[in-house]
């Protein structure tokens, strides 16, 4: 009976995934869905802005808002909710790079809401929310 020589195997380069925490795919997927709708609805009321600019200016002040005001106020608000959106996706990939999309957006529009004085504090407070939850898992990500 020949012996036969054990050899060790030669260990290839294993790439270890890190997977993704459930607290960070609930959070993703609640901001797909609040982005999403938002990202629309915006979208959609830059196609009415005249309309929301001839009802708003009727209950409000005379003429305080021109129909460009508006247009431009729901193309800014469709643009960083879209790269918002591009950035939890990012995210959900678990790319750095989501985070600071996901960031510059929210900060953006949390300070625009924060300086308009008719808005509520809450939904600023949302944005603000919002960077700080996915801040918490920067550390996870690519």
């Amino acid at each position: 009976m020949e012996e036969e020589e054990i050899q060790p195997i030669n260990p290839q380069r294993i790439n270890l995934v890190k997977p993704r925490p459930v607290v960070l795919t609930v959070l993703c997927l609640f901001s797909i869905v609040y982005f999403s709708v938002l990202s629309f609805l915006f979208f959609m009321g830059s196609f009415w802005s005249g309309w929301v600019t001839r009802v708003t200016n009727q209950y409000s002040p005379p003429e305080i808002y021109s129909k460009n005001q508006v247009l431009i106020t729901f193309l800014a608000g469709f643009i960083l909710h879209l790269t918002a959106l591009t950035g939890i996706v990012l995210i959900w990939n678990l790319k750095k790079t989501g985070y600071y999309f996901l960031g510059f957006s929210c900060l953006i529009l949390g300070l625009f809401q924060l300086l308009t004085p008719s808005i509520a504090i809450t939904s600023p407070a949302i944005y603000i929310l919002i960077i700080f939850l996915f801040g918490c898992f920067f550390k996870r990500l690519n």
